[in-house]
């Protein structure tokens, strides 16, 4: 499947195939997509406990930073509307943890659990789906806290460790690797490329410096063919503004099931309607729907079941034997969109956008993201309802 890259929800134009690293009931092996609204912030201000002797830092090695710091990384559990969850998460100051935003879900009050089994039950605070960030803050002040690097103080080729509770055990790891590369926007560095081994429970997690500093935090892989896969964190200049306002402001966030159960999304019970009557292609669409939209929960799990019939985790299409319909005449579902969109139904045309497969080969792809033959490929939005839904 190729990545469909409208503008408004993609990190950037050259980005590979991703793969988030949450530790989801209903994960899986499918391709992901993330999309960002890059803030510029300062770098970390809060100090935490681990610190510089004189003007020389001390380096510390991967298992002096799972020893010293692994006691501010803590396991997120979660559970609402009808999804399961998992991650990791770290503490910036007593109250304060941070994570992914796809690690919370629509769970508004996760459970926090250390490696030594000790839960805390906290809040959301703050949450950005195009950031993939979330602020938890909990009522139990915790004793150790992790402090922000300064990214422009970075060098490629530094080692880094990652901590976590990634699969397939989700316990306490320690990984460790290299920064690659950086990702930019403009001259700010609002990601990492590492080459640690994060893995499936590390979303939300640390990626710590030789000095004992975060400089990112793992959200997902990249991958591009076969080759290697890479880390990606995204730095305090990326997510720092975001989250000093979330804790300034302090309102905790109420729980809320759109996009998590059927009736709350358009786009979602659409496919899924076409889904519970055996058409396959739209069980696969319903299943990557959450790649690009902030949807999940019981969407993503019908969709992955191919309308609860088969285990999780398979691709309905290829499961059954089926195809997906890429020309105009192949299914009488997407040939009216077709149509629709062609007479200018903007909402049509986003529609057909996420029905389709996507490829270069896909006729209703190919219409669709010109919403009709009238914009720029793949650069807009044509209806209203797609850009109300991701706050735009």
């Amino acid at each position: 499947m190729s990545v469909k890259n409208k503008t408004t929800i993609s990190i950037f134009s050259f980005l590979l195939l991703l793969i988030p690293l949450s530790g989801c009931s209903n994960s899986n092996d499918k391709l992901d997509i993330t999309s960002s609204n890059s803030e510029d912030a300062g770098t970390a201000v809060e100090e935490g406990p681990v610190g510089e002797i004189g003007e020389e830092p001390v380096l510390l090695s991967p298992a002096d930073i799972g020893e010293q710091l692994g006691d501010a990384v803590w396991e997120v559990a979660t559970s609402a509307c009808g999804t399961e969850s998992g991650g990791s998460s770290f503490a910036i100051t007593p109250n304060i943890f941070i994570t992914n935003e796809h690690v919370i879900g629509p769970d508004m009050t996760p459970t926090l659990i250390s490696r030594n089994g000790d839960t805390l039950e906290g809040v959301v605070i703050g949450k950005d789906w195009g950031l993939d960030v979330a602020v938890v803050q909990i009522s139990e002040p915790v004793d150790l806290w992790l402090e922000w690097a300064d990214p422009n103080e970075l060098r490629e080729g530094e080692q880094v460790v990652s901590l976590g509770y990634p699969a397939p055990y989700y316990q306490f790891s320690v990984s460790s690797g290299s920064i690659i590369s950086f990702l930019r926007e403009g001259s700010s560095r609002i990601g990492i490329v590492s080459d640690e081994a994060s893995d499936y429970g590390s979303s939300g997690g640390p990626l710590i410096s030789e000095t004992g500093k975060v400089v990112g935090v793992v959200t997902q892989e990249t991958q591009e063919g076969g080759a290697q896969l890479l880390g990606e964190s995204f730095t305090y200049s990326h997510l720092g503004a975001f989250i000093e306002r979330s804790i300034q402001d302090g309102t905790v966030i109420a729980e809320n099931c759109d996009g998590f159960a059927y009736g709350t999304n358009i786009i979602g019970d659409y496919l899924w309607d076409l889904c519970s009557d055996k058409t396959y292609w739209a069980c696969d669409s319903l299943y990557y729907l959450e790649l690009y939209l902030p949807v999940g929960g019981e969407y993503t799990n019908f969709g992955a079941t191919c309308g609860d019939q088969v285990e999780i985790d398979v691709d309905c299409v290829e499961y059954f034997e089926t195809s997906f319909p890429i020309s105009y005449g192949e299914d009488p579902n997407l040939d009216t969109l077709y149509d629709e969109c062609s007479q200018g139904n903007g909402d049509s045309c986003d529609l057909l956008y996420f029905a389709s497969w996507g490829t270069e080969e896909d006729n209703y792809f190919q219409l669709a993201a010109t919403c009709g033959n009238t914009e720029e490929f793949d650069t807009t939005w044509c209806g209203w309802y797609v850009p109300e839904l991701l706050g735009l």
